[in-house]
């Protein structure tokens, strides 16, 4: 996890949630993931992230195929 990432406050199970969605990129993608969750939670100026913000990262930015796997394993973690 990057620095900017390790620097915010995580509630509930979003971290693990998060890691569990870096479980299912490739290796060799999950650098541009980062930057990508990293370049939504700087534009929405996150400083906390939740369960439902997790969510909501998916929802927007997640190719449907990607959703379609992550948003059932993403529930079953919801505290």
């Amino acid at each position: 996890m990057t620095d900017m990432l390790n620097k915010l406050t995580w509630e509930g199970n979003s971290k693990m949630m998060y890691k569990t969605i870096l479980k299912h990129v490739p290796k060799i993608l999950q650098g541009g993931i980062e930057r990508l969750v990293e370049n939504w939670v700087s534009n929405n100026n996150v400083k906390v992230v939740t369960e439902d913000i997790v969510f909501k990262v998916v929802k927007e930015v997640a190719p449907k195929q990607a959703k379609e796997k992550l948003i059932p394993e993403l529930n079953k973690m919801r505290s």
